[in-house]
This record gives structure tokens, C-alpha cells and sequence, in this order.
């Protein structure tokens, strides 16, 4: 009697086990984001967009466009970073039509998946950036759901920030001026601004290196036709935002680092950085200059405690730690949240 009762009482507790397990995986396969994020990361998709908001295109009879592939979790980073605006403005006109592309593509690929779901993916270069981008696929989830959630990261495209760098340019703001402009620092907008301007300028240059990688920039601004017009327009609408006209020095028709037969695109991307330099003043107009800007109104609060603890070189030591610290440009984060459907 004492050896049946033991076995029923194992027996027992297996279906127990067996129920809870059961429980469980019905709860990961159905619900969890964790789930999802495993999913959109095996999924291979495929998105065509069209290019037709492009200016070169834009009086072009036809149709053009353009066909991505890749992991569902890259392509939205891609997105992202695709829909990037600089204080608002839309630096790539077909930014919009690729995010549209991947959130249907993404939502293909998880139909089937017993699951409703909301994606989102963000690349900022710092906290309350003006400068950013935005990817999404799905629907928001109901406010009264019961929500689960992952974060993860992808690569967003564009050369990582070296802390150590960006520490060096802030602190030595007037060697690293010299160096970058030719021992033309007074060219430099205002002295109290130079450690922040050349902090931007080391942010701008890999923000502009991951937009127009310098070896197949080149290549597209040595070739005919519309690769070419294409490049010199992504160019012109990187600074549109920038308050600056950029086509004296760019367009096709003038000289300088875009056109066809002196093509240079380290120089434009340079640029881009610097500013013109028949400006005022080098990096006045620059997205170097722009950045430097951006960072003490996004950091605004952090600064002014430093500020308040710290004076002098220790002020400064702490101002460029924590740039170091803010500031990374090479990752995408995604947010996926799931819900019963």
C-alpha cells in the first residue's frame, strides 16, 4: 500500500510538471517578445521601393526602383537610419516610402505567428538628439493589454564613435582645429564653442562617412547618368537643413568635390562636416558646428550640473567623459512589444 501510494503520489506530481511545462511553452511560443525578436531575426525579407520622391527621378518618365534583402531585424534598422531627420528635416526623400516597404514586409513575415505586435526601431547619436530616425511595423498595442517586451540592437551602418576620440577633440579643442583646418582656428565660429563644435565634427564625420562610405561614393560620383545626379542629390539635401547653399560648391554644372571629372568624396564629405569654406567662418554652417549645438541643448540638464559641482580643467574633464559616455552612432535599437491576439 505504501509503495502504491508513493507511485501515485510521483505520478501526481509528473502531471503536474508536465502541465506547467506545457503552460509555459504555449506562453513563449504565443506571447512572448522574445519570441518575435527570435523570429523577425531568422526571417530573410525582401523589400522594393520606389525612388520616384527622388529630385533627379522626379521628372524622369518611367518608374524606378530599388530592391533590399536582408535579416527583417537589419532592414528595419536600415529603415531607421534611412528616415533619419536633421531638426526635422528629411534628409533622404525616399526615407518615408523604404520605412513603409519594411513594416509591410515585416508584418508579412509574421503572419501565422498567433500574435499581435508593435515594432519599433530608433537610431539617435545621443539623448534628445535633433537629429534621428524612426522605423515601425505593426500597431500600437490597446492601452489596457497585457504587454510583453524586448529590446535589442542591430547595426545601424555608420561608423561607431571613438570615446577616446571624441574625449581628445573636446579637450584639445584648438589642436584639433588646427590639425583640421590647416592652422586656420580662427576661423572657428567663437572660442567658447570650439570644444563642443570640434566634439561635433568627430560625431558629424561619422554620421556623413555612414550616409557616403568615401570608396563607393567615389565611385557613384565618377559615373554617368543617374547614379551620379542621385549622389550630388543626397549631398544637397544632407545640408538643406543646415542653412547653407551647398550647390556653389557641388552641383554637376560648378566646380568642386561632385562634379563627374573632379570628383572627390572625401572632400565632400568634409564639406558636409566643416561647412563651405568661403563661409563666414569654417564649420559655421557645418553639421560639425550644427552637432556642437545639439549637444549642449540635448545635454543641457547634465552640463549645468557640472557646471554647479566643477570649475576649470575638472569641468571640462567631466563635460568630455560624459560625451564619451552619451554618444554612440553605430547601433539601431528595437523595441518589440507582443500581445494576445
Amino acid at each position: 500500500m505504501d509503495v502504491a501510494m508513493a507511485l501515485l503520489l510521483i505520478s501526481a506530481s509528473i502531471l503536474l510538471i508536465g502541465i506547467h511545462l506545457h503552460d509555459s511553452d504555449d506562453e513563449f511560443d504565443e506571447n512572448r517578445a522574445d519570441r518575435t525578436a527570435e523570429l523577425l531575426g531568422e526571417s530573410t525579407i525582401s523589400v522594393r521601393y520606389s525612388l520616384e520622391d527622388a529630385a533627379p527621378i522626379a521628372d524622369r518618365q518611367g518608374e524606378y526602383h530599388r530592391t533590399e534583402y536582408g535579416s527583417a531585424t537589419g532592414l528595419l534598422a536600415d529603415a531607421a537610419v534611412a528616415n533619419v531627420h536633421v531638426d526635422g528635416t528629411r534628409i533622404r526623400p525616399t526615407g518615408d516610402e523604404f520605412e513603409t516597404a519594411v513594416g509591410a514586409s515585416v508584418e508579412s513575415a509574421l503572419i501565422g505567428s498567433n500574435r499581435d505586435f508593435y515594432v519599433v526601431a530608433e537610431w539617435e547619436p545621443y539623448d534628445d538628439a535633433a537629429i534621428n530616425g524612426t522605423a515601425t511595423a505593426g500597431e500600437r498595442p490597446p492601452p489596457n493589454e497585457d504587454v510583453s517586451s524586448v529590446t535589442l540592437t542591430a547595426s545601424s551602418g555608420i561608423p561607431a564613435i571613438d570615446s577616446d576620440e571624441i574625449e581628445t577633440a573636446y579637450l584639445n579643442a584648438d589642436t584639433y582645429w588646427n590639425d583640421y583646418l590647416g592652422d586656420r582656428t580662427d576661423l572657428v565660429e567663437s572660442p567658447e564653442n570650439a570644444s563642443f563644435e570640434a566634439a561635433g565634427t568627430v560625431i558629424g564625420s561619422a554620421i556623413v562617412d555612414g550616409y557616403f562610405p568615401p570608396a563607393a561614393t567615389q565611385r557613384s560620383l565618377e559615373s554617368q547618368g543617374l547614379s551620379h545626379e542621385l549622389t550630388v542629390s543626397h549631398y544637397e539635401q544632407m545640408v538643406k537643413p543646415l542653412e547653407y547653399e551647398f550647390t556653389g560648391t557641388t552641383a554637376p554644372a560648378h566646380h568642386g568635390p561632385l562634379k563627374r571629372d573632379e570628383a572627390d568624396a572625401v572632400e565632400a564629405n568634409a564639406q558636409v562636416v566643416r561647412g563651405i569654406a568661403d563661409a563666414d567662418a569654417f564649420g559655421r554652417n557645418g553639421l560639425g558646428q550644427w552637432i556642437g549645438e545639439d549637444l549642449q541643448t540635448a545635454l543641457a540638464d547634465e552640463i549645468a550640473a557640472i557646471d554647479e559641482a566643477y570649475d576649470g580643467r575638472q569641468r571640462d574633464e567631466e563635460i568630455a567623459a560624459l560625451l564619451a559616455d552619451e554618444v554612440s552612432t553605430d547601433e539601431v535599437t528595437i523595441t518589440i512589444q507582443t500581445w494576445n491576439a
